[in-house]
């Protein structure tokens, strides 16, 4: 019967383990920030946006009355459509102008990336997770050796949710089978008594 001194070892090892991989991926490789795709100040316009003027004594005196392009219009709908939003000049009067209507797509650069950004950190992380796990499970020493096993289980989780929601529907499926397999033949092989495994159908 493990006494607390190794339960503490063991939690402390799963989660030293696990924030040592993931602090050590993003040191080799960063998450992508939001700035490096969209200004500061760029952000999806809420549509519909209505024409409006402004009064000339609420603005200040380097502006005037203005008119605002009304949307959506086409061309939005299509950039919308597309993944991006619309963005406008200004003359120097702080009036949009509308010849200068173009379609900024830094949002769905993102976005895009972020998933790829994702789908990598899970192929990085899931074979450390379970190397660690099988290091774990021969580990002669009970508590340390849980401690790498419970580590390299969070990792896999961790790299596993990451990636979860940008994968197929079919992906998760096989992913979250394979993992489980995997786990089961580790804990009936490894940490399975002879006596159990006799009692077992599995042959």
């Amino acid at each position: 019967m493990l006494d607390i001194k190794k339960y503490a070892m063991i939690v402390g090892i799963t989660i030293l383990f696990a924030t040592l991989v993931l602090v050590t991926i993003d040191a080799f490789y960063p998450e992508p920030m939001y700035d490096d795709f969209c200004k500061s100040g760029q952000f999806a316009r809420p549509y519909p946006v209505y024409e409006k003027t402004y009064p000339a004594s609420s603005l200040p005196a380097v502006q005037t009355n203005c008119t605002d392009v009304l949307l959506p219009n086409k061309e939005s709908q299509e950039c919308e459509r597309a993944g991006g939003f619309i963005e406008f000049d200004y003359d120097e009067k702080g009036c949009q102008v509308k010849r200068s209507m173009k379609c900024n797509y830094c949002n769905k650069e993102f976005n895009d990336y972020q998933k790829k950004y994702n789908r990598n950190v899970f192929f990085i992380s899931a074979p450390i997770g379970l190397v660690a796990i099988f290091f774990g499970v021969l580990w002669t020493i009970d508590f340390l050796g849980s401690g790498f096993m419970f580590g390299g289980i969070a990792v896999l989780a961790i790299g596993t949710t990451r990636y979860f929601g940008d994968m197929s529907k079919w992906m998760r499926v096989f992913t979250i089978f394979i993992e489980l397999v995997l786990l089961i033949w580790i804990g009936y092989k490894k940490l399975a008594s002879p006596e159990e495994r006799k009692k077992s159908k599995i042959k």
